[in-house]
């Protein structure tokens, strides 16, 4: 039962980072030009690039501060600042996506900063180190799964929720990840 409740908290805290709803838009406008099997091709090496660089941090991310001589507490604080300054920028987001030239631009694009920018990175180590490498991973690609849902479905669910209710729940999530940061940062200052 832990096990799960920690599993549940890693997956809501990730997703709401990634935040893949307030990339339809950007996506939709990258892709505009781009045949059907153009976007499925840049969807699914977002979510690849993503869930690579995700594995790499979830695997050796503990070890990278322990060689810069960075003490966990000091990186949940920083990481709860990235968080935070992420959250904020969600909520006061005005968004105008520039065109990409190529499938492969919009891929690279979307799996980061989108997807896992410094907020994904940062929250993949402090969770590692908090609830484990397993959970953190299963956390993080079933998130992936449901953004590569959400991305390859994002014509339809610009069509049927509307650009502004997109816009709305980003600035929400934002809200939710200010949230979440503050917690970050007072983990770290009472370690």
């Amino acid at each position: 039962m832990e096990l799960l409740a920690s599993f549940i908290k890693s997956f809501v805290l990730l997703f709401a980072i990634m935040d893949p709803f307030s990339c339809i838009p950007i996506f939709v406008s990258l892709t505009s030009k781009f045949k059907e099997v153009e976007r499925r091709k840049s969807a699914n090496e977002a979510i690849l690039v993503a869930a690579l660089l995700i594995a790499v941090f979830a695997l050796f991310g503990t070890s990278l501060l322990d060689l810069l001589a960075i003490r966990m507490s000091d990186f949940m604080v920083a990481g709860g600042l990235v968080i935070g300054l992420l959250g904020l920028q969600l909520m006061f987001a005005d968004e105008t996506p520039k065109k990409a030239s190529n499938y492969q631009l919009a891929a690279v694009i979307i799996a980061t900063p989108m997807l896992t920018g410094p907020g994904v990175i940062s929250t993949v180590i402090v969770l590692t180190v908090s609830e484990g490498l397993l959970v953190t991973l299963a956390a993080a690609f079933a998130s992936l799964a449901l953004a590569w849902i959400i991305l390859r479905k994002s014509y339809a669910f610009m069509q049927l929720l509307g650009k502004e209710f997109i816009s709305v729940f980003s600035r929400i999530m934002g809200l939710l990840i200010v949230a979440l940061a503050i917690g970050f940062i007072r983990k770290g200052l009472g370690a």
